[in-house]
């Protein structure tokens, strides 16, 4: 009689498992950007999921955007406001990236901010890392947000120009001075 108990909950652990809505990465839409929340439950290590903004749905760990053409996102943020002590680190298509900021709030809660993120034509993926925890937790929440994206500047052809001028010039100075 166990066998056949056990075997119902392990199946009917799948079905509600299964029925959660769940999507490989959560994607970012370049010109209107993301805000929300993502949480954890096991301690320091990456965040174990993200909510939509009406907060509904959980997702998976990491956020993705797809650009055609060179841009840059002018901000990327995670903060906490839940409890002090959570703290995190930003990785950018796998790698860690260093906050360009940090700083903790008047009520000590921690904020990572990266600015002028640059993007080359393609997907990229976007996660935190749980690198801090409020004292006697090993869970908790906070908010991030991905600004829209923006063109990447582009040298103006008169910049080019008189850079090429000056080099030029450099170059005939030197070469006169050699004899």
């Amino acid at each position: 009689m166990s066998r056949k108990f056990l075997a119902a909950l392990a199946f009917s652990s799948f079905l509600t498992v299964s029925a959660l809505p769940c999507q490989a990465t959560v994607v970012i839409d370049p010109a209107l950007g993301w805000s929300g929340e993502f949480a954890w439950f096991d301690g320091i290590g990456p965040i174990g999921f993200i909510t939509t903004p009406n907060e509904d749905e959980w997702w998976s760990s990491d956020w993705s955007i797809s650009t055609s053409s060179d841009c840059v996102m002018p901000l990327v943020t995670a903060f906490d406001e839940y409890a002090v002590g959570d703290e995190f680190a930003f990785y950018f298509d796998g790698l860690l990236t260093g906050w360009t900021s940090t700083f903790h709030d008047g009520s000590g809660y921690f904020h990572g901010v990266f600015d002028d993120l640059a993007l080359t034509a393609g997907t990229h993926t976007f996660t935190f890392f749980v690198t801090a925890n409020a004292p006697g937790l090993t869970e908790g929440s906070a908010k991030a947000d991905f600004s829209a994206v923006a063109p990447a500047a582009v040298p103006e052809p008169s910049t080019l120009l008189l850079l090429g001028a000056g080099f030029g010039a450099l170059g005939l100075f030197r070469s006169m001075h050699r004899s």
